[in-house]
């Protein structure tokens, strides 16, 4: 599972979500499904995002691309269930 640390930068470096958008050019609906995206439904959870616009976050913000997202495994129940279906 991807999550989004977007929220945690934001919050690190003084910045908004509306700063964001101007910066990058994002949406602010996008920007805030990324920084919210842990508390939606699933079928309204984050499915895709550009490696463009993660770049324009990235050099937005002056960070890393690890600061924005993280992928966390899954426990292995998870796991199994997915390969078994």
């Amino acid at each position: 599972m991807i999550k989004f640390k977007l929220a945690e930068v934001l919050e690190n470096k003084g910045k908004t979500m509306y700063w964001l958008s101007r910066e990058t050019g994002v949406r602010p609906n996008t920007i805030s499904q990324w920084v919210n995206n842990d508390q939606l439904e699933e079928g309204k959870k984050v499915k895709s995002i550009s490696v463009d616009t993660l770049e324009s976050v990235c050099n937005a913000l002056e960070c890393k691309i690890e600061d924005v997202i993280e992928l966390v495994k899954e426990s292995n129940t998870n796991n199994k269930n997915h390969q078994e279906n």
